[in-house]
């Protein structure tokens, strides 16, 4: 794979060009209030990356940014209904960066306002000093917080140390006919590590971080990297809360093909507070979990959800995330893995069944997480479920 060269942006902001023509946009349905809206819009100059939003009915012009192509986003701070014209335009107003990201030798940062969210591990973290160092680990997102600064994940949970906050790893796999595990580092026979900021963007909208990590493989005295795996992490601050919408996608660059074993855990990961442990307990926790479908830790397991949620007790009362899955991830809806009496959960596709990852290919996986103080607001995540999903 090519190496790519790390572009940092402090602001994306275009001001206006009086020659730019207008477009109108029709929106095609009712939104709710602070929901995020998608337009596809053929703008032909492919530098601009945030336009102008003018609406009679909104009090201020709002910013909208590009994802990709085509693709446009953004944030009403009102409901939006079915038939309302857009004006969008480049330009004329310097819209304020609400989320930063900044790096140096040991993370990644985003903080929303004086509030730091999240950090991603992008030198290797290492477990208490009673512990192997075979648990440590780069590659991970923790501590991941809710706006009012409560933890909800573990780095190395008591009992459980393998277990890295928001992870993405195989359990039971094949490699040249010798078994692997990227998930169990006890059994050290696999690994993932960190290897790359690919790149840092800001934007009015949303902020994002591209990494690269890389699966090892532990055969005899060999290691083989068997694959590479990039993460696209885009984080929309909302109204007291905030969405990140995580982008995987793991390439095999190895000659020989990576066979994931039928299992009944691994794959796109959260592992909740240790505060939501029973007191000196380590696999006893107080945490609440419920599907889409209304099911709970004892029910739920590898269910088929289209959305899962998991919150706990804070010192702020309750804290939680909801994990959306996207249309177009491989046997969609995933069965999701809820352990019994642990605060973790994760999108299991081998449940199912194995499947093979061949030289070259590439297994892609979407998910969107809303990040809370409080209970989970069933309303709320159906809001944010529904546009996702339509995708």
């Amino acid at each position: 794979m090519k190496k790519k060269i790390l572009a940092i942006y402090s602001s994306l902001i275009v001001l206006g060009c009086t020659t730019a023509p207008s477009i109108t946009k029709q929106i095609d349905r009712d939104y709710q209030k602070d929901e995020l809206i998608e337009l596809e819009i053929n703008y032909t100059d492919s530098e601009i990356n945030v336009l102008q939003i003018n609406e009679k009915n909104f009090p201020n012009p709002l910013p909208l940014q590009k994802i990709n192509n085509n693709k446009w986003v953004f944030r009403s701070p009102q409901a939006v209904s079915r038939g309302t014209i857009l004006s969008i335009n480049q330009s004329e107003v310097k819209f304020p960066i609400i989320c930063q990201i900044s790096e140096d030798d040991e993370f990644v940062t985003a903080q929303i306002g004086n509030q730091e969210i999240l950090k991603y591990a992008i030198s290797v973290q290492n477990p208490p000093d009673s512990l192997p160092t075979y648990y440590s680990r780069s590659g991970f997102i923790h501590p991941l917080k809710t706006m009012k600064g409560q933890t909800l994940t573990a780095g190395f949970p008591k009992g459980h140390v393998h277990q890295h906050g928001i992870f993405h790893a195989w359990t039971r796999t094949h490699v040249r006919d010798s078994m692997i595990d990227f998930w169990n580092q006890q059994a050290r026979l696999g690994d993932i590590r960190h290897k790359e900021l690919l790149a840092i963007n800001h934007g009015p909208v949303f902020s994002e971080f591209k990494v690269l990590l890389e699966y090892l493989a532990f055969i005899g005295d060999d290691t083989l990297i068997t694959s590479h795996e990039t993460w696209g992490i885009r984080i929309f601050p909302l109204a007291g809360q905030y969405v990140l919408d995580w982008n995987i996608q793991q390439e095999n660059i190895s000659p020989d093909t990576l066979k994931i074993d039928e299992y009944h855990y691994g794959g796109a990961a959260f592992r909740g507070s240790e505060s939501w442990n029973v007191e000196g307990g380590a696999y006893d926790s107080l945490v609440f979990v419920k599907t889409a479908e209304g099911k709970n830790a004892t029910t739920g397991n590898h269910s088929r959800p289209k959305w899962i949620t998991i919150h706990g007790v804070t010192e702020a009362g309750y804290g939680g995330i909801a994990m959306i899955q996207h249309p177009l991830n491989f046997r969609y809806p995933q069965p999701v893995r809820i352990h019994p009496t642990m605060p973790y959960v994760c999108f299991a596709p081998m449940v199912i069944g194995s499947f093979d990852l061949a030289p070259e290919e590439v297994y892609t996986a979407n998910f969107r997480i809303l990040i809370f103080d409080g209970k989970p607001d069933e309303n709320e995540i159906e809001k944010y479920a529904q546009t996702y999903q339509m995708e």
